[in-house]
């Protein structure tokens, strides 16, 4: 890629980015909130599952 290539590239990339519909704050820190709680409720389900195949198994193979 020439120097030329790259300038031109870089250049595409700026108007491309121009295009570009940024969400707001608000909608930011919604879906983040939404993420972070999502992620707690299935960390929880996951555990304990984990917890409760463990003392199955623990009580089938003693």
């Amino acid at each position: 890629m020439s120097i030329g290539e790259a300038i031109k590239f870089l250049k595409e990339v700026r108007e491309e980015l121009k295009k570009v519909t940024w969400p707001s704050k608000q909608l930011v820190r919604t879906a983040t909130i939404a993420v972070i709680v999502f992620t707690l409720i299935v960390s929880v389900y996951l555990w304990g599952l984990d917890i409760l195949f463990d003392r199955i198994f623990n009580f089938l193979y003693k």
